[in-house]
């Protein structure tokens, strides 16, 4: 009995120590979610604002952007041009329905990457309101910027919610 009993001690330190260890990376990748999901509303509320050179201090100079409406992937001048049109042609802008969630990786162990679901409402230079369905997957570099930014979202529905 008493060698059952060591037997099931030994067995239980051995899986608390395995678990331990998943644990902290776990906790790890976590803390670095709820660390860039910050930046990632940040970064929002400052399209939101309007403050395109505070939106591209988040991101960091290697930018890769995966817009809506193209596979490609392009450049921080390319992406601040595409969000220059965006500030331009709509005078103001409203994310509701945020949600935010950890990436992972292949372990299925969080890995600081932020993917965000919402819906943006736009109110058009005509006056028209537009509202979409979006999701994003933001990727970081460790000083807290944004190395990819990749978006879903009917880039063409927005268009059409515009037409007479």
């Amino acid at each position: 009995m008493k060698y059952i009993v060591n037997l099931a001690l030994l067995l239980f330190i051995f899986v608390s120590c395995n678990q331990t260890n998943d644990t902290s990376a776990f906790d790890e990748g976590l803390a670095k979610f709820e660390k860039n999901k910050a930046i990632a509303d940040k970064t929002f509320n400052l399209f939101i604002a309007k403050d395109l050179d505070g939106m591209m201090d988040m991101h960091s100079e290697d930018l890769i952007w995966s817009p809506a409406n193209t596979t490609d992937s392009l450049s921080k001048e390319a992406f601040r041009e595409g969000m220059m049109g965006w500030m331009t042609e709509f005078d103001q802008f409203n994310f509701i329905d945020r949600q935010y969630y950890p990436g992972v990786d292949e372990n299925f162990v969080p890995n600081g990457s932020v993917r965000t679901y919402g819906t943006w409402i736009g109110t058009h230079n005509s006056g028209k309101q537009t509202t979409t369905k979006y999701y994003s997957v933001l990727e970081f570099n460790d000083e807290g910027k944004i190395t990819a930014d990749l978006e879903w979202f009917d880039l063409g529905g927005v268009f059409d919610q515009l037409e007479d």
